[in-house]
C-alpha cells in the first residue's frame, strides 16, 4: 500500500507542477459489492492420512475504481476476503486482492508512463494451480509492482514505434519464494498494413537481480497476425533470446508464440503452440514449451469447451526437463431460464516430476448452480472434488470434497462528474 501511496503523489507531482500540464476533473464511477460464502472442506490439508474437516466462513467486501481525465487514467480493483475456521484447523485471516492500473500523458500522444501494481495469491507451483484446489494451501503472498515511462511515435499512418524502460519488483512472502528486481529497455514497431494483416518486430535488454543467481537476457523478435476471414485468425511471433546467467554461463534459445483460430457456424477451433520463459516463485523463470488445441461451440444458451494440453518446464540455468504436464479439460453450462444456470467441469492431468522420478495423477470435477434472485443479487452453489494420487510422493496422494454455497450482492455504479482537480 506504501508504494500506492507513493505512486499516486508523484505521478501527481509530475502530471501538474514539473510538467506544468492541467488535468481537469474527470469521470470516476466506483462499483462495490459484498460476497458471502459458506465452505464444507472435508480434508483441509489435503493429506491422505489424518484427514481435518473444517467450516470456512468467508465475507468479502470488494469494489471497483475507474477514474478518467484528459491525460491520466486510473482502474482500482480491491477485495478483503476474511476467513472464519469454525474448527480452528486453521487461524482466522484476511486476504487481500488488489490490481492498480495507471496511464499518464506526460507529453501529448509521444510521452506516457504506465504503472501498475497486483497483491494476489500466488501457487508455488508451476506445474499445478493450487488455487485451485485450496485457499490458502501452498501458495503465498505476492506483489508485482511495475513502472513504465515510454515513447509511443506515429512515423506513418499505420505504423507505430513504442520504445522505453521498464521496472519491475516481484516481491513473496513465503521464505522459500525468490523476490526479484528487474530492469529492461525495449523498442518496438508495428505496422497495420491493412485491416486483416499486422507486422511487428521489436526487442529488449533486461537485468534480473534475485537471491539465486543474476541474469541478463536480450532479446529480438518479429510478429505477424493475419486474418484471412471473419472470426478466422493466424499469429507468428518468433523470436531470439541470449542468456547470461553469473554462474551457469551463457545460452542461446529460441522462442516463439505460433497458432491460429477457426470459426465454423457451430464451434471454433484453435491450435497453439509456444516456447518462453515463465516466472518461478521459487527459482529462476523456467523456459516451458507448450502444446494444446481447443474446440468450444458457439452456443449462447449451452456452451461446450473442449481442450488437449502438454506442457515441458526446462530450468533455465541447467538446461534439464524437470517437469512434464499432459491433460484435458472440459467444461458445459446450460442457461435453463435466464436467472438460472448450472454448469459442470472436469480437469484430468499427469504431472511428471523428472527430479524425483515419479509422477501424478490429478482429477479435478465441479459442478456449480448460479441463480438470479434480483438484478443485483446472485445466490450460488458449487460442489467441487478432488482426487490426486502418486504411488512415490505422499504428498500428491489425497482426496477432497468441497461444497459452498454463497450470496453476493452488487450494488452497480456510481458514477460522478467533475471531481476536484488532481
Amino acid at each position: 500500500m506504501q508504494r500506492l501511496v507513493f505512486l499516486a503523489a508523484w505521478l501527481a507531482l509530475f502530471s501538474t507542477g514539473a510538467l506544468c500540464q492541467k488535468v481537469w476533473g474527470g469521470q470516476f464511477s466506483v462499483k462495490p459489492s459484498f460476497s458471502m460464502q459458506e465452505q464444507y472442506n472435508d480434508n483441509i490439508f489435503l493429506t491422505e492420512k489424518n484427514r481435518k474437516t473444517d467450516y470456512i466462513t468467508r465475507l468479502i467486501p470488494a469494489a471497483l475504481l475507474d477514474y478518467e481525465a484528459p491525460l491520466w487514467k486510473w482502474d482500482l480493483a480491491y477485495s478483503l476476503d476474511f476467513r472464519h475456521f469454525a474448527n480452528n484447523t486453521v487461524n482466522d485471516n484476511f486476504a487481500q486482492n488488489i490490481n492498480m492500473q495507471n496511464s499518464t500523458q506526460l507529453l501529448k500522444k509521444s510521452l506516457y508512463i504506465d504503472a501498475s501494481d497486483t497483491y494476489t495469491k500466488a501457487s508455488l507451483s508451476l506445474t499445478r494451480n493450487y488455487s485451485q484446489q485450496s485457499i490458502f494451501l501452498n501458495q503465498t503472498d505476492q506483489n508485482i509492482f511495475m513502472i513504465k515511462p515510454h515513447f509511443r511515435l506515429r512515423p506513418g499512418s499505420s505504423i507505430t514505434v513504442d520504445a522505453g524502460y521498464s521496472y519491475q519488483n516481484i516481491w513473496y512472502k513465503n521464505g522459500l519464494a525468490v523476490k526479484k528486481s528487474v530492469n529492461s529497455f525495449y523498442v518496438e514497431a508495428k505496422d497495420e498494413l491493412s485491416p486483416s494483416l499486422e507486422l511487428s518486430a521489436g526487442g529488449f535488454y533486461l537485468s534480473d537481480s534475485n537471491s539465486i543467481q543474476d541474469y541478463d537476457e536480450i532479446d529480438f523478435h518479429a510478429n505477424s497476425r493475419y486474418s484471412y476471414s471473419p472470426g478466422c485468425d493466424f499469429f507468428l511471433t518468433v523470436g531470439n533470446d541470449s542468456y547470461d546467467l553469473n554462474r551457469s554461463g551463457s545460452s542461446n534459445d529460441w522462442s516463439w508464440d505460433a497458432g491460429a483460430d477457426r470459426r465454423f457456424a457451430a464451434f471454433t477451433v484453435r491450435v497453439e503452440t509456444s516456447s518462453g520463459t515463465v516466472e518461478n516463485p521459487t527459482g529462476l523463470p523456467d523456459k516451458v514449451d507448450s502444446y494444446g488445441a481447443s474446440i468450444k461451440t458457439n452456443s449462447n444458451r449451452t456452451p461446450l469447451s473442449l481442450g488437449l494440453s502438454l506442457n515441458e518446464y526446462t530450468d533455465l540455468a541447467t538446461r534439464e526437463l524437470k517437469d512434464r504436464s499432459y491433460g484435458i479439460t472440459g467444461a458445459v453450462s446450460h442457461k435453463f431460464t435466464k436467472t438460472f444456470t448450472g454448469s459442470a467441469n472436469l480437469t484430468v492431468q499427469r504431472l511428471e516430476d523428472k527430479v524425483a522420478g515419479s509422477y501424478t495423477n490429478l482429477i479435478i470435477s465441479g459442478l456449480a448452480l448460479n441463480y438470479l434472485l434480483t438484478r443485483r443479487v446472485e445466490l450460488s452453489l458449487d460442489y467441487q472434488y478432488i482426487y490426486s494420487h502418486s504411488p512415490l510422493i505422499s504428498m500428491d496422494r489425497y482426496m477432497d470434497d468441497q461444497v459452498i454455497a454463497g450470496i453476493t450482492w452488487e450494488f452497480g455504479h456510481m458514477p460522478g462528474n467533475g471531481a476536484p482537480r488532481l
